[in-house]
């Protein structure tokens, strides 16, 4: 028998989903206006921010009135509260993706520095970490979740490479100094939703298996995920 919170919960994951798709879109847009030095594209994005804010509102004033209406069972609960947890992460994602589209304004103002290598790559990363994050809640999925915590420590890597090689630079350059200094930001911004997008995939693990693995627990206990 079909329970009318059911209805109630899918509509709340598909604004989650939407949403999503947002904040994806964001971040493509933000880091090719950097890579393709097409200051429009960063300008669209810093516009566009303010759907995603809604669709945050929307999402927060269901979730909690689910709550307030249904006193939902313990399952249910649950994942009201992990929507309403990702949609806070989703949210950060977008506020992150405008930093890169204000940074990518400044930098693209400045003679180029130096062809980007890494940071390309990162961004691809990040971006297919967000994604994979996303469809693992939507399909209660921890096998995936879990390889995005492995994902995460190579965004780690990349983003000290990109660190170090443009504080080399700097150093030898420092007319690349102002340019230098917003791309090591970026790169932040970048590795910051990474971090976003591991928070999601911890909470799924916690959600199907039980299992905390945040500040990697586990490790420290020896126990497998």
């Amino acid at each position: 028998m079909k329970r009318h919170i059911d209805e109630e919960l899918k509509k709340l994951k598909d604004k989650l989903f939407r949403m999503g798709l947002l904040v994806e879109q964001a971040l493509e847009a933000a880091t090719s206006s950097l890579f393709e030095r097409d200051s429009s594209k960063a300008l669209a994005v810093i516009k566009g921010d303010q759907e995603i804010n809604l669709y945050e509102i929307e999402i927060d004033e269901l979730g909690h009135e689910l709550i307030a209406l249904n006193q939902p069972a313990a399952v249910d609960l649950r994942l009201i509260t992990m929507v309403l947890k990702i949609n806070n992460d989703l949210e950060r994602m977008g506020d992150q993706a405008v930093n890169i589209a204000e940074k990518a304004l400044i930098i693209n103002q400045e003679p180029p520095i130096k062809p980007y290598e890494d940071l390309p790559k990162m961004s691809q990363d990040v971006r297919r970490m967000m994604r994979d994050a996303l469809n693992a809640f939507m399909e209660q999925d921890a096998d995936q979740a879990k390889s995005i915590l492995e994902c995460d420590d190579i965004v780690d890597r990349l983003n000290d490479k990109i660190y170090d090689d443009l504080q080399i630079l700097m150093v030898q350059k420092p007319q690349c100094i102002r340019p230098g200094v917003s791309l090591i930001m970026v790169s932040h911004n970048l590795e910051r939703v990474a971090d976003l997008a591991t928070n999601i995939a911890e909470d799924v693990i916690y959600l199907k298996r039980g299992i905390d693995v945040r500040h990697h627990i586990r490790e420290r206990r020896g126990e497998k995920v």
